[in-house]
């Protein structure tokens, strides 16, 4: 089992409720790769935002900033860069090397993303503002990782569709109005990832991409102007569709992103009235995804929440009721998925 599939397992028996047991799986290998420490660093981060207990923030805050130095310690310097031009490296060597510093500048921009939410969590001014600079960091590598990675699988996914390598002609879209086309385009398509590879790093920045366009697009009109003007973007069908494509994927954190869609669609759209007072305007989307992920996390305290808010918007008392319960029962040893359970379940009483 190779680093990716290890991780994406790593997080599957996380959300099937052994949080201990994923806990001890990226600890043990997180000195093997920088994918593993991401891993790692994740659940900690994850473990701390759900507790809110000041040191496990700060061990979240420590271990983010130790998997981010050890992706940027081996990162080509000057000297290294001039050593690899006289060097002549094989076709399968320069594809590997891409995709690890991709891999790594998709890691930078998450641990980036997730230390600037461990600071805002502490409320306070000076905070906010050093959360700001650091979101706004991780924006720009998410922008750039986002373009490179984006036009190199749309390269491939060209190549494989003409059945040939010859020239790319790069056409700008909606994902792309805002960057340019990178230098990456001038490689051979020999030294360009396989497309199965492409494909997963495609998923891993689309999940922080998309949920960066999601987020921000919430804002209210007045904010929104304000962070587009500090250089963010948000556009609300990209980041569902990043999001998506994330969900899809077989990066570690496609799971995640199908949870990010269940609660886009199960609590911000009723919550912020996205469909007007129609309160079951993402049912059935919200449906889709719970259906095609009940084989692979049939006992999932998370998914069966979810399952919950959708009874719930479907005006289903009993059955939301059932199924909160289930959850509960679940999440015996996740204190803080209890919670969210018991509030559902008391909110229903009463209504």
């Amino acid at each position: 089992m190779d680093d990716p599939q290890m991780a994406l397992y790593g997080i599957k028996v996380m959300l099937n409720n052994g949080f201990k047991e994923s806990e001890d799986l990226f600890n043990e290998y997180k000195n093997r790769s920088p994918l593993m420490s991401a891993g790692a660093s994740f659940v900690q981060f994850l473990h701390a935002l759900m507790t809110f207990e000041e040191d496990q923030l700060q061990e979240a805050a420590a271990a983010l900033k130790q998997t981010e130095r050890q992706c940027t310690h081996n990162q080509d310097g000057l000297l290294k860069a001039f050593t690899n031009r006289l060097m002549q490296r094989t076709v399968h060597e320069s594809a590997v090397l891409l995709e690890n510093r991709l891999q790594k500048q998709v890691i930078i921009a998450d641990c980036q993303l997730y230390q600037a939410v461990l600071t805002f969590v502490n409320q306070e001014l000076s905070g906010y503002v050093r959360g700001g600079w650091i979101l706004r960091r991780a924006w720009k590598i998410y922008e750039k990782t986002y373009i490179e990675i984006k036009n190199l699988h749309d390269r491939r996914v060209f190549a494989s569709k003409r059945g040939q390598s010859g020239a790319f002609e790069h056409k700008q879209d909606s994902l792309t109005r805002t960057v340019s086309a990178p230098a990456l385009m001038h490689l051979d398509l020999d030294e360009v990832p396989s497309q199965e590879v492409l494909g997963r790093l495609m998923g891993a920045i689309s999940f922080g991409y998309g949920i960066f366009q999601l987020c921000i697009s919430l804002m209210p009109p007045n904010v929104l102007r304000l962070i587009q003007y500090l250089g963010f973007e948000g556009d609300r069908d990209l980041g569902l569709r990043s999001l998506v494509v994330a969900s899809k994927s077989t990066d570690m954190k496609a799971p995640l992103a199908s949870l990010a869609l269940l609660w886009y669609h199960t609590v911000v759209r009723p919550f912020f009235s996205l469909d007007g007072g129609n309160v079951e305007g993402g049912v059935m989307e919200a449906l889709s995804i719970l259906h095609e992920k009940k084989e692979m996390y049939p006992n999932s305290a998370l998914f069966l929440f979810f399952h919950g808010r959708v009874l719930r918007l479907q005006c289903k008392v009993v059955k939301s009721l059932v199924a909160y319960n289930k959850a509960l029962t679940a999440a015996k040893d996740q204190r803080e998925i209890q919670l969210i359970c018991l509030y559902e379940i008391g909110m229903k009483f009463m209504s």
